[in-house]
């Protein structure tokens, strides 16, 4: 479910992390749902482009015998911020709703396992299979896709931990990864020799239609491919527990162009009948 507008504020406003939740609303008291209440919120922190922090998580609630059929391509859960509203539920998927006319650039993005307070509701940790990596990245048609391919808008854990058995392996809380960062540092290792122009790990990635982000379990970051699966011990499973894969990704999408409400005030020979 894609966004239909954004919520924007200035930086005066902006005291605490942004809020990728939005509830799809009608505006013209008929039945068309066409456009966004509460968010997603962008800051405006430079003049000219919003900035947008998208943050999320899938729970772990299955122990291995299940973690192929639901640990291994897995939708991420915007949380409402309204929790005692229940008009205004979490979102279940992650969009980003970039546009050919107003496109969304990612800059960062970013995975990891939840550790807990010790509130006896987390899980130490979570498994898969042996060489597995845990990644979060776009969705293409229900598959994950080539980390190589966009490094900054790909994240992804790996573990050499050995798990329960032989063929496992563990991820314990406060494990993160990170995509690559867009910044330039040196022309010797960051520009194409061939080319000349600056590699793809320091190119913003462009999204120019609605684009779906999920968590997979996959045999290598490069895989375009699902594999094993994740999913915490049964003693957890047992305890009630919860294992929670966190994730994060930031955009910037240009502003709106100038409309008559930013510059009508300041017209001369405004009359008023």
């Amino acid at each position: 479910m894609t966004y239909l507008s954004t919520k924007k504020i200035y930086p005066g406003n902006w005291v605490e992390a942004l809020n990728g939740w939005y509830k799809n609303i009608d505006t013209t008291g008929g039945t068309t749902v066409d456009a966004s209440k509460d968010g997603p919120t962008a800051v405006l922190a430079v003049p000219g482009w919003r900035y947008f922090q998208q943050r999320g998580y899938v729970p772990v609630t299955w122990a291995s015998g299940a973690a192929t059929t639901y640990g291994q391509a897995m939708s991420v859960i915007i949380p409402s911020p309204y929790r005692q509203d229940d008009t205004r539920p979490d979102i279940t998927g992650m969009v980003i709703s970039g546009s050919a006319t107003q496109a969304a650039y990612v800059y960062r993005s970013a995975i990891s396992i939840a550790s807990g307070w010790g509130d006896n509701r987390v899980a130490s940790g979570v498994y898969a299979s042996t060489g597995n990596v845990i990644a979060f990245g776009r969705d293409n048609s229900g598959s994950p896709v080539a980390a190589s391919g966009e490094p900054i808008a790909a994240a992804f854990l790996t573990s050499t931990t050995s798990g329960t058995s032989a063929t496992t392996v563990y991820f314990a809380g406060g494990s993160q990864g990170f995509g690559s960062v867009p910044l330039f540092t040196s022309a010797a290792t960051q520009i194409n020799a061939a080319s000349g122009l600056v590699n793809s790990g320091l190119v913003h990635k462009q999204l120019t239609t609605g684009t779906t982000f999920k968590v997979y379990a996959k045999g290598t970051s490069d895989a375009t491919s699902v594999s094993g699966g994740v999913y915490i011990s049964d003693s957890d499973v047992s305890a009630g527990l919860s294992g929670y894969i966190l994730v994060e990704i930031c955009y910037i999408v240009p502003d709106n162009a100038p409309d008559y409400a930013d510059i009508e005030a300041y017209l001369p020979n405004r009359t008023i009948s």
